[in-house]
């Protein structure tokens, strides 16, 4: 797999790389009561988060440790086309970016005193405002200003589950263009430390968004033993997606608990500009000893699609695609 080298971008890239990073600690499927306040996340060495971008990227951080107020994170990104970026991350306690740096612990990126964002405590109605400087590579690249409110309570619903989380709106504008502005939504969790989901809008109008898909506490390890029957699923299956006459191809290579290590191909579309196959390497999670469960990225839609699997009696695999309100069925028989 080849590695991509981390490229400094606009500050919407970077605003979304820091919501990427902002902690989560409880279970998905908890409904706490709304919150009133949200302070600062405690985080624990070995917290693991997952998120996924609307480009096709994923994201993976790590908090490694606190070292005089500033909060350390390995990261690993991984690009739509396969490629990957890996690196440092520091963030103040705010979960602001003071610095990002590659591999080899070479700085691209540093904002003085640190990135606008979040500014805990969190309360509906509190209002505040900021400004930092960016340098890219040690190049003062321009002065920052930004203006945030927390607007309300809303409940969010992502990958990892349904959470109660705090609505954080703001824009952000670089003082040689006011005019220009950059426009963000966050949905800050305080039960889960983290914002789930972040909508970024630059000033041409042009949106990204991201939202959490799981986290790991610290000390997480995957159950003792796979789920009974589930090693039935290794193997290659084929098969096709009949609504959208498709054809489609898993291959299992391994499972250890509770997660599968698949290979997600499918056939070439046969419309300009999508004649070309699709094929992902992915992490499925197992629901039950019976039910597979994947998501992929749909380079037709330009959105993330939910597939799963279920084992039939007859040994055969049910399959259902969805995304954008978009449905295809499959039944996928094993290569002998």
């Amino acid at each position: 797999m080849r590695v991509k080298e981390v490229a400094p971008s606009s500050i919407l890239a970077t605003m979304v790389f820091v919501a990427a990073i902002t902690m989560a600690e409880a279970m998905a499927t908890a409904q706490p009561r709304a919150p009133i306040v949200a302070d600062p996340p405690t985080l624990v060495p070995g917290d693991t988060w997952t998120v996924r971008y609307s480009g096709g990227a994923r994201g993976t951080r790590k908090f490694l440790k606190e070292e005089r107020g500033v909060l350390v994170f390995e990261t690993l990104q991984t690009w739509e086309g396969g490629g990957t970026s890996q690196g440092l991350l520091h963030l103040s306690r705010n979960l602001s970016v003071v610095r990002m740096l590659d591999a080899g612990g070479a700085e691209l990126r540093r904002f003085d005193p640190h990135s606008l964002g979040l500014h805990f405590p969190l309360g509906v109605g509190k209002r505040w405002k900021g400004r930092c400087q960016r340098f890219d590579e040690g190049r003062l690249v321009g002065t920052y200003v930004g203006t945030y409110k927390v607007v309300g309570v809303e409940a969010v619903t992502t990958p990892a589950g349904t959470f109660q989380a705090l609505r954080v709106e703001g824009q952000t504008y670089e003082v040689q263009a006011p005019t220009r502005l950059w426009r963000f939504t966050h949905w800050y969790a305080p039960e889960v430390r983290m914002e789930v989901r972040l909508r970024a809008v630059e000033p041409d109008g042009s949106a990204t968004e991201l939202e959490l898909v799981e986290f790991r506490p610290a000390g997480y390890t995957r159950p003792p033993a796979s789920f009974s029957g589930s090693e039935a699923f290794l193997g290659v299956w084929e098969g096709y997606w009949r609504e959208i006459i498709l054809a489609t191809n898993l291959t299992v290579e391994k499972i250890e608990g509770d997660t599968a290590s698949v290979i997600y191909w499918r056939g070439a579309y046969r419309f300009p500009g999508l004649a070309r196959p699709s094929q992902q390497r992915v992490l499925g999670k197992f629901l039950d000893e019976k039910t597979l469960r994947l998501e992929v990225w749909d380079d037709a839609t330009q959105r993330w699609a939910e597939v799963t699997y279920t084992l039939n009696n007859d040994g055969t695999l049910t399959g259902k695609w969805s995304s954008g309100g978009g449905v295809a069925n499959a039944t996928l028989k094993k290569e002998q």
